[in-house]
């Protein structure tokens, strides 16, 4: 009984009245349960005070790593185009360039970029893996296994929809044009169409039926546009707001167009259509982008390109 019992606490500890137990893995699953195990020893142990003993916890501590390198030493390196997408999405996504990735998790200048290159013979670490997953809350299953970068709901398309005109915008891809409204002359179409309506004071009223009827709604800044976007149809941001509730505000996304001399429109997505705020947000940050835009030198994608171009050492073809 006393050598079951000796069996059964061996590797076991409790921290902070939670209990631990050494892992020595056999799959990704438990490689992740190893590294938790690994990461709430070191915590204990930079937190004991220099006259408390850590020896018992440096050796259970020596002793997980010991399990975690033998299985990284079974399982080798990952080489995987799975990965290297899902860590150049997870970078984009929170606006981190790979470089200053490589800075945060503390690798040299350059493993990263030349380990997620496509055709690239370099393979990454199981440890990298690993830190990469926990910087991004993720598992290293997931980082590893899914296509974090593909859109599996309607709110990740349109979250992906709206970073992919940020991006686009804030490099000069292409040049948002003003439609009016508060700062501008309101275009005629929209009266024509009966979204909006000016007062007297030249207050742009706007009728969203999906908004609650019982609010006045008004144009928060300029109707901006992308001519053309899809095939004949501009795209058509109309920022608005509450007048009664400031903090009420939202960006509709329609198309515009003409068909046979009557200006048509329909829904692409409203900010309003979730209630968790993550379109609200993205579609803010497109929007500031656009209006600080509009003070600054006009180019034309195309010479945008070529000046950068020459700025960075090149010439003009």
């Amino acid at each position: 009984m006393s050598r079951k019992f000796d069996e059964y606490m061996e590797g076991r500890f409790e921290l902070y009245g939670t209990e631990y137990k050494l892992v020595e893995p056999e799959n990704i699953d438990e490689l992740m349960q190893a590294f938790d195990v690994k990461y709430a020893l070191e915590t204990h142990i930079s937190g004991l005070m220099h006259d408390e003993d850590s020896s018992g916890y440096e050796s259970l501590l020596q002793k997980q790593i010991d399990y975690i390198h033998e299985y990284v030493e079974s399982l080798g390196e990952f080489e995987s185009s799975t990965l290297a997408n899902n860590i150049v999405y997870l970078s984009k996504k929170h606006g981190m360039r790979v470089g200053e990735l490589e800075d945060t998790i503390g690798v040299s200048a350059g493993y990263l970029s030349r380990t997620i290159k496509e055709n690239s013979k370099k393979k990454m670490s199981i440890d990298i893996v690993w830190k990469i997953a926990q910087l991004f809350g993720t598992d290293i299953k997931t980082l590893t296994e899914s296509e974090m970068w593909v859109a599996h709901t309607n709110t990740d398309l349109l979250e992906r929809f709206l970073d992919r005109l940020y991006e686009d915008t804030r490099d000069n891809f292409f040049t948002w044009e003003l439609d009016g409204g508060v700062m501008a002359m309101l275009s005629d179409r929209y009266k024509v169409m009966g979204l909006i309506t000016e007062e007297e004071d030249e207050t742009a009223v706007y009728h969203a039926n999906h908004l609650n009827p019982d609010l006045k709604w008004v144009l928060a800044a300029d109707i901006v546009f992308l001519e053309r976007f899809e095939e004949k149809k501009d795209l058509v941001i109309i920022p608005y707001k509450s007048v009664e509730k400031n903090r009420l505000f939202g960006y509709d996304f329609i198309f515009v167009w003409e068909d046979d001399r009557r200006w048509c429109w329909e829904k692409i997505f409203y900010t309003s259509d979730t209630p968790f705020g993550s379109l609200q947000e993205r579609a803010k940050k497109l929007y500031d982008e656009i209006e600080w835009l509009e003070f600054d030198a006009k180019l034309s994608p195309k010479v945008h390109q070529m000046i950068s171009n020459y700025v960075k050492g090149g010439r003009p073809e």
